[in-house]
């Protein structure tokens, strides 16, 4: 399976497995009971998944590329196709004491594979077929249940250990982990577990917090030769929100908004950290006399000492006004240590209006969406916005790898500037079908050598998911993109290689399957 070659399969037939067929996020349901007696609880559960891609014009025209012979390295395909799969079983296991709350632990593994021409980037992070197994999850953790009067059941909460964790939807913090070269996973993002954590997590009432502590995953040795993981960064930080859940269904439990992000029905919070440590070496250096561009361009550069700040709104505040809905979220970075200055910002604001009354309750959303740039690299400030932990599917397509081919395989959310628009209907409560169109400019098209031209690309998607039980859901997708004048020329002065036409629609269709239970 891992050396799965798609090229026979055509396009016209991935893109209705995508449009017709669509699959939805990961649906929730309730994990394998193995033993409950006495308070204690043991519990098995399983997730797995797999998704084709084809992708037809790859890099518009130019191709995927590996550097693994010579420089700029070897073409490897102009019409990428390849394949993801993963597995992930899962061990639970909870104590309930009466008079000393809830202990709790989990531990999971993972493998995954990579097959085909590897990701469409235009250096392919995951060419040459790549396998990995390891550890996802192991973290220990204990509740307060009952035990504190006055607060609501279980209001602390406090875990360690290798585990995933979460801000609003995503947007600054919810990934552990850079899911390219031996680990694979590029478009799936099955994994997210933070290497190390230390989390307490309160909540009475609207309001909730976390305070916390977390390391990323980062291990060069996994990536492709020429190409660096993020880099290593410990971060100690809070986050506070205020929020109201959605409402319980008639025969079903409570929605709990305090610890299930989707079961608020808005929120509104603030989030700062500080950069307590960092790698430093190579290009995540900086210092007078390196090349101060390189390091601005290498996004995780200039991290150790910086402060970040964070505040986030979400979901539907106006009880007057049902259908209408907001998100956004703005993040400051700001780093004055003597070897990393950086002044960096990044934004997004989201309105959206759904008929709920009509047939097929249509929703509209336009969303813009700013990563600011550096038109001035080589001086002694980084201001090219570093998107740190940002992961994907959150709240569906286009969150937050923005496009399903510019998102992916071109940008990386710094340095650029989007204009959405999504349009989705839901024929039945099962399926969703949208179309989102996206326009890409530069912030600061003078950080690349030779571009003269702030128009990045355009992009439409066609998608669609649909959950088919609790266990079972398909997505996918069929989009186009054009690469605009500042993009070919980025690529011509500074990616190589050089010399080849940019003028083809880059076509992807992509069908995904995912089994948990």
């Amino acid at each position: 399976m891992v050396g799965l070659d798609l090229r026979c399969r055509s396009l016209v037939t991935g893109a209705i497995l995508s449009v017709v067929v669509g699959v939805a996020a990961m649906p929730a349901s309730a994990d394998v009971s193995l033993y409950d007696s006495d308070g204690l609880k043991v519990d098995g559960a399983f997730t797995g998944g797999i998704t084709g891609f084809t992708s037809p014009g790859t890099q518009f025209g130019a191709g995927s590329w590996t550097n693994n012979s010579g420089a700029p390295g070897k073409r490897i395909s102009g019409k990428a196709s390849w394949t993801e799969w993963f597995l992930t079983p899962e061990l639970k296991a909870s104590l309930e004491t009466e008079r000393f709350g809830t202990f709790y632990g989990d531990v999971s593994g993972q493998v995954s594979a990579t097959g085909g021409d590897g990701d469409a980037s235009l250096i392919s992070t995951t060419y040459g077929h790549p396998v990995l197994f390891g550890l996802e999850n192991l973290y220990a953790g204990w509740k307060s249940a009952k035990l504190i009067d006055g607060l609501d059941e279980n209001a602390i909460d406090l875990s360690g250990g290798r585990q995933s964790f979460r801000v609003a939807d995503g947007f600054l913090i919810s990934n552990g982990v850079n899911n390219q070269g031996q680990r694979g996973m590029f478009w799936t993002q099955s994994r997210t577990a933070f290497a190390q954590t230390g989390i307490l997590k309160a909540a009475t009432g609207p309001v909730r917090g976390d305070v916390f502590y977390l390391q990323n995953q980062s291990n060069n040795s996994l990536m492709p030769a020429g190409l660096i993981d993020n880099a290593k960064t410990k971060v100690v930080g809070g986050n506070i929100e205020w929020f109201e859940s959605v409402a319980s269904e008639d025969g079903k439990p409570a929605r709990d908004g305090a610890s299930t992000f989707a079961d608020r029905k808005w929120y509104a919070g603030l989030t700062y950290f500080n950069v307590v440590e960092a790698n430093s070496g190579g290009n995540l250096s900086f210092n007078s006399t390196a090349n101060n561009g390189a390091v601005t361009n290498t996004l995780t550069s200039n991290r150790e000492g910086m402060n970040v700040i964070s505040a986030h709104v979400g979901g539907n505040m106006l009880p007057f006004l049902p259908d209408f809905s907001l998100y956004g979220n703005y993040v400051y970075e700001n780093n004055n240590t003597a070897k990393h200055k950086v002044n960096a910002n990044a934004w997004y604001l989201e309105p959206g209006y759904q008929l709920s009354d009509v047939a097929w309750t249509p929703k509209l959303s336009y969303r813009y969406a700013h990563f600011s740039g550096d038109n001035n690299p080589n001086d002694s400030t980084k201001k090219a916005y570093d998107p740190f932990f940002y992961n994907a599917i959150t709240r569906g397509f286009g969150t937050w790898f923005i496009g399903e081919i510019v998102g992916n395989y071109v940008i990386s959310n710094s340095n650029v500037n989007i204009h959405q628009v999504a349009f989705s209907v839901n024929p039945i409560d099962t399926v969703k079908l949208s179309v989102l169109a996206y326009t890409y400019n530069y912030a600061a098209k003078a950080q690349n050598a030779g571009v003269t031209s702030d128009n990045l690309a355009r992009e439409i998607d066609f998608t669609a998911e649909w959950a088919i039980n609790e266990h079972v859901s398909l997505s996918g997708a069929f989009a186009a993109a054009a690469a605009g004048t500042g993009y070919r020329q980025n690529v011509s002065a500074n990616s190589g290689p050089a010399g080849l036409p940019m003028d083809k629609t880059w076509l992807l269709a992509e069908t995904s399957l995912v089994v948990k239970f």
